[in-house]
């Protein structure tokens, strides 16, 4: 029995319209709303392979009344796509670093993926400057800084395992400044003293040019001597400019509290954004400020790591200010999107072993002491290393090319060799001195870790992170799915989703009706007062 008009339709298609799955009875086999949706499912599949997919779900649409069955669903379209994250390998970490940071983690109560990039980020601020690593196909060199990104909700325990790992840290900048703290304050005693010398016979009846000149020379040969400041979390770019070149041009911009992002979206500057010393100082390029009142800064090779550990929300927001996300910024970061431990926390952890605590501070110290060179060492690979650096580089090209999963992201592609040879250089620099042989190991540890950041790429660049819409409505889909009914009121989503008020939640949840995965049921006609308002929940949802 034919069920569509099928003059126009080829046989092979007709043959396929006209099939006992086409029927009514194909329906009546349950009366399971769920199996009857997935039943329809497979009909529109096989119709979509035929080419008539259109006229048979017209069709079924209009016999669905006559065969007494429910509204007919099909999947829903999907939202943006999601991508998988893989664990961080612990594995490709010196043997120390991987148990420290596995002990940090169990002691803060965190997945090693939020503690990760925290972890690198702290070993680029120590070996900056202490050494560069050759490109092993041609003469390029990079310089041993990375600018990290972990994003996490609040109460995650951010600031715990960054604490953590800086506490060496601060511990060798304070002992510095102790030792020295006479040496500085001479250097300031007597660089303030020749100033005002020298003003003095600048001016007026004791206006004397040679004693100007004698002054000048003695104030260029006087050997400066600063407080040791390593990093730096809230500073306009010219005050991290003019502390880069207090501290030889190398610094850091750690911490957890995102006050970075305001600084970059020209919060302190009447909305104009200076990124320049940001994006100059990722590769050692040299970098100058001219100064009316105050002496010119100029920096030459400065380097900065950047590690910063930022909430979803202001990530969205820098994301959607071009003024942060342009001129290749935000691609010269690495990413992490740890999973939340919140919720399954113990009330007791373990602490972090103190033999392992002392190994990693001397690793610390040691990467510190490092001497830095304006002509710094050069890290060169051995030919296991080359061969597995270049596969990685193959496998970025063919990555960008139509149809591969960086095809709209060559930008930040573009940087992830160099990003991976940073790592590499870092990992060496923590087993090995600057003059041995990049070995095998090393460099597949780094490309391993490299790819495991190349998915956390994906999602923060994709537009999951920027349409707040879309990503409301699959917050409230998941809330949805936790009821498992097939039918729910308004109310009764809006109590699932504590986060909206009634007219908040209107956006999403038309989107979710647009996409498929809900329908507005129209109260009966002639109902009297305020119609509660009811959802048909797509049974599909729940494969």
């Amino acid at each position: 029995m034919s069920l569509l008009d099928l003059s126009d339709i080829p046989k092979e298609r007709a043959s396929f319209l006209t099939s006992e799955q086409l029927t009514g009875h194909f329906f009546a086999i349950s009366t399971n709303e769920k199996e009857r949706a997935e039943n329809f499912q497979i009909i529109m599949d096989k119709a979509r392979d035929f080419g008539v997919s259109d006229e048979v779900y017209q069709h079924y649409q209009e016999q669905a009344p006559i065969w007494k069955a429910p509204e007919l669903w099909v999947k829903p379209k999907p939202f943006g796509k999601k991508v998988k994250l893989a664990e961080f390998p612990l594995s490709c970490l010196p043997e120390m670093l991987s148990e420290y940071l596995e002990a940090v983690a169990n002691y803060v109560q965190v997945f090693p993926e939020m503690a990760a990039l925290p972890l690198l980020s702290v070993l680029s601020l120590c070996a900056q400057g202490k050494a560069i690593i050759k490109h092993p196909g041609n003469d390029h060199t990079e310089p041993l800084n990375l600018y990290t990104m972990t994003i996490a909700a609040p109460g995650e325990r951010k600031t715990g395992s960054f604490k953590e790992f800086m506490r060496p840290v601060k511990e060798y900048q304070d002992y510095y400044n102790e030792a020295n703290k006479y040496r500085v304050n001479e250097y300031k005693a007597t660089k303030n003293f020749l100033e005002s010398q020298k003003l003095t016979y600048m001016k007026g009846k004791n206006a004397n040019l040679e004693k100007v000149k004698e002054i000048s020379r003695q104030l260029a040969d006087l050997e400066p001597v600063h407080e040791l400041r390593l990093n730096v979390s809230d500073a306009t770019p010219e005050a991290l400019a003019w502390e880069m070149y207090l501290q030889g041009g190398k610094i850091g911009v750690l911490g957890d509290e995102g006050a970075i992002f305001d600084v970059l979206s020209g919060l302190y500057s009447g909305g104009a954004t200076n990124l320049n010393i940001f994006l100059e100082a990722y590769d050692g390029s040299d970098y100058s400020i001219i100064r009316r009142t105050k002496e010119n800064i100029d920096l030459k090779n400065p380097l900065l790591t950047m590690g910063l550990m930022v909430q979803p929300e202001l990530f969205t927001q820098a994301m959607n200010n071009q003024a942060f996300s342009g001129r290749g910024f935000i691609h010269r970061f690495l990413f992490s999107f740890p999973d939340s431990k919140a919720g399954y926390q113990n009330f007791r952890s373990k602490s972090i072993p103190i033999k392992l605590q002392e190994k990693y501070n001397t690793l610390v110290k040691r990467l510190l002491i490092m001497p830095v060179s304006s002509n710094p060492p050069i890290i060169l690979s051995d030919n296991d290393a080359t061969n597995l650096l270049n596969d990685y580089h193959n496998h970025l090209q063919e990555a960008m090319r139509t149809g591969g999963i960086f095809e709209d992201l060559k930008e930040w592609a573009s940087k992830q060799f160099a990003r991976c040879m940073k790592i590499s250089g870092i990992l060496h620099l923590c087993e090995h001195e600057p003059n041995e042989l990049l070995s095998g190991q090393t460099a597949l540890n780094g490309i391993s870790i490299a790819m495991w950041t190349e998915n956390h790429a994906l999602k923060a660049l994709s537009s999951e992170m920027l349409d707040t819409t879309e990503k409301d409505a699959n917050y409230v889909l998941e809330r949805i799915k936790t009821a498992d009914k097939l039918e729910l009121s308004k109310r009764e989503i809006l109590r699932l989703c504590r986060k909206f008020n009634a007219g908040e939640i209107a956006e999403p949840l038309g989107l979710l009706e647009d996409m498929g995965y809900i329908r507005y049921i129209q109260p009966p006609s002639g109902t009297k007062g305020r119609p509660s308002e009811n959802y048909k929940i797509n049974p599909l949802v729940y494969e």
